[in-house]
Formats: C-alpha cells, sequence, structure tokens
C-alpha cells in the first residue's frame, strides 16, 4: 500500500510506536487505520489533509496521490495520478537538464570579453563623406 509510507513517516516524525496511537494521533480509530494499511478502506481527502499537516508537507497532493493509487490497485486499475506523475517527472526532468545546459554551458560577460579581444580583429569608427 502506497498510503502505508506516509502513516510511518507521520510514527517515525511524531515518534509513535503503535498504531494505536497513530490513531489517537489522527483522530480515527485504531480498526480504522488498520483497514487503511490492509486496503480494506481508503483514505478520505479531509485525513489526507490531516497527514499531510501532521508531516508539515505544504500540500496534500502526494498524499491523495498514494491513495489513489491504492484504491485504484485494489480495483485492479493503474491511476491516473501515477501516468500524470510520471509525464510530469518527465517534462520537469527535460526542463532541468535544459536549464544546467544553459547555465553552464553559455559564458559570463566577464568570459565572454577576452574572446573578442583574442580573434585580433579591432574595430574603428570612422566617417565616409562623398566628393563631388
Amino acid at each position: 500500500m502506497h498510503i502505508d509510507k506516509y502513516l510511518n513517516a507521520a510514527m517515525k516524525k511524531h515518534g509513535i510506536k503503535t498504531d494505536s496511537n497513530l490513531a489517537d494521533y489522527l483522530g480515527v480509530a485504531q480498526n480504522t487505520l488498520s483497514q487503511y494499511r490492509h486496503g480494506k478502506r481508503f483514505i478520505d481527502n479531509e485525513m489526507c489533509m490531516k497527514l499531510a499537516l501532521s508531516l508539515d508537507m505544504d500540500s496534500p497532493i502526494d498524499i491523495i496521490m498514494a491513495a489513489d493509487a491504492d484504491r485504484a490497485e485494489m480495483n485492479g486499475q493503474k491511476s491516473l495520478w501515477e501516468v500524470f506523475s510520471r509525464r510530469t517527472a518527465t517534462a520537469a526532468s527535460v526542463a532541468l537538464l535544459t536549464g544546467v545546459v544553459t547555465l553552464f554551458g553559455t559564458p559570463t560577460p566577464a568570459q565572454a570579453s577576452p574572446l573578442l579581444k583574442s580573434v585580433g580583429v579591432d574595430f574603428i569608427l570612422c566617417q565616409i563623406e562623398e566628393q563631388d
């Protein structure tokens, strides 16, 4: 189950040793938490938010994705979140790679300046007048 990762993280973060104590901390019955862990019941968005807040996460979206993945897995389907997260991860990787190449591949103005002088070309500004 994908949601186990977040339940275990909450236990570790708050020094909780048992599922019963975690259930008390989250405000649910112990059997409800057990059902979350064994896939007999799925965590709702409100509980995802509670869990995210307990882990000091900015957004509950990762936990919601995990809950949806568990739900889809039990129904023998593929979660839309899994497909979406893979696509966004690929797009993010391409954007990061482009940024790194641009950042390190482009010379700074201080590095580019000597290149102009090393070519040996001098520019002279002059005015050419027409003669009648």
